[in-house]
């Protein structure tokens, strides 16, 4: 199985979730498998594309990533403009949340409501506990890339034209704003 390389980023942090009691070395393979299952499947912004055939190692979600930095092209005005700043920004960050939830429910809807894990994975020796945990970090996964696709060039335009304050609270404002969405 190919290792990501948000697993291994994931690896700096097993300390910690094993202080939780979760079993690391299950959850990271939990984990490495719903992302190959993620590659394989066909976005929604891609279903007239789906008929054709498809290479079996293209990556679906990292196409679709590019469709969403396309998107965010059309967030630099509210991030660059500086008249009425708490407007544009309330205006910046209501169209990230609906781009993000939109994509959430088409996309990845079949994953959040998937309920066949606990009757395949949890008849074997899995707890509740690491299951749990490997589904959150799957959502968060897919909650990052998708929010670091719409926000980066804008909050880098950003943060040259309003400096490195913008740029912090504005990541505190999308962690926030993710938060509330997978919440």
């Amino acid at each position: 199985m190919k290792n990501f390389r948000t697993l291994r980023f994931l690896d700096l942090f097993r300390g910690l979730f094993e202080s939780f009691g979760i079993n690391y070395t299950v959850m990271r393979k939990i984990l490495a498998v719903k992302l190959t299952m993620d590659g394989r499947r066909t976005p929604t912004i891609f279903n007239q594309q789906a008929k054709k055939k498809k290479r079996p190692e293209e990556n679906g979600f990292i196409k679709s990533l590019g469709i969403y930095v396309l998107l965010s092209l059309m967030l630099i005005p509210f991030t660059i403009l500086s008249e009425n700043f708490l407007y544009q920004m309330s205006i910046f960050y209501g169209i990230v949340m609906f781009l993000v939830m939109t994509s959430m429910i088409s996309d990845f809807s079949n994953v959040l409501l998937d309920v066949r894990d606990k009757g395949i994975i949890l008849t074997k020796p899995v707890d509740k506990k690491t299951l749990n945990a490997a589904k959150i970090i799957h959502i968060c996964i897919y909650l990052s890339f998708l929010s670091a696709a719409l926000t980066v060039i804008p909050l880098v335009i950003g943060t040259f034209r309003h400096g490195i304050l913008f740029l912090l609270l504005s990541l505190i404002g999308l962690i926030l704003v993710n938060l509330f969405i997978v919440v």
